[in-house]
């Protein structure tokens, strides 16, 4: 072999070496930006997920924020209607209060639970108040019940109230008293 033949089987021979070694340096060099590339993607990728979950729960206060806000707004709106209906309710009850006190049933009613406070007193004093809106009924009243009744300086819109002193005891059969445990006041 002649020097030239051996020069170029060197040449061909240090070219494919070359070759192969830049080949494997690539092929390397591809692994390694395809692994970075991945773990960028995946980087990337948790990253959205976390402002995704941030932003779903920034959304979610916001909508929870606005739902409390309407709640109570709707809860302001019931109770103002509430009390409307309430004082309207209140209006009607005592109109047929009014009517209810002059018929004949209101003074058996009354004659009732005068009789019911003098039965509860036994043999003790009692004090029973009538409302003073019913002092023109006394005089029957006290005919009726063989009492003597006193007339309350506190309207407490019809009805009676009877004291036992000696037991310290309160019957209070008020209009007012029924319509606080009804609620309407």
């Amino acid at each position: 072999m002649q020097i030239k033949e051996k020069l170029e089987v060197f040449r061909k021979f240090t070219i494919d070496v070359a070759n192969n070694e830049s080949q494997a340096q690539i092929k390397e060099y591809q692994e390694s930006c395809e692994k970075e590339l991945e773990e960028f993607r995946k980087n990337k990728q948790i990253e959205i997920e976390h402002k995704f979950q941030i932003e779903e729960t920034k959304l979610r206060r916001q909508a929870n924020r606005k739902i409390s806000e309407e709640v109570l707004c709707q809860k302001r709106i019931l109770d103002e209607c509430k009390q409307k209906w309430k004082k309207k309710l209140l209006e009607e009850v005592n109109i047929l209060l009014k009517e209810y006190q002059n018929t004949e049933s209101y003074q058996d009613y009354l004659i009732t639970k005068i009789k019911m406070a003098k039965k509860i007193a036994g043999q003790e004093d009692v004090t029973i108040y009538i409302n003073p809106s019913d002092a023109d009924k006394k005089f029957n009243l006290e005919k009726e019940t063989s009492t003597k009744l006193t007339i309350s300086k506190i309207d407490f819109g019809g009805g009676i109230r009877a004291v036992i002193r000696s037991r310290n005891i309160l019957i209070d059969e008020s209009f007012v008293t029924k319509l606080e445990q009804e609620d309407y006041l």
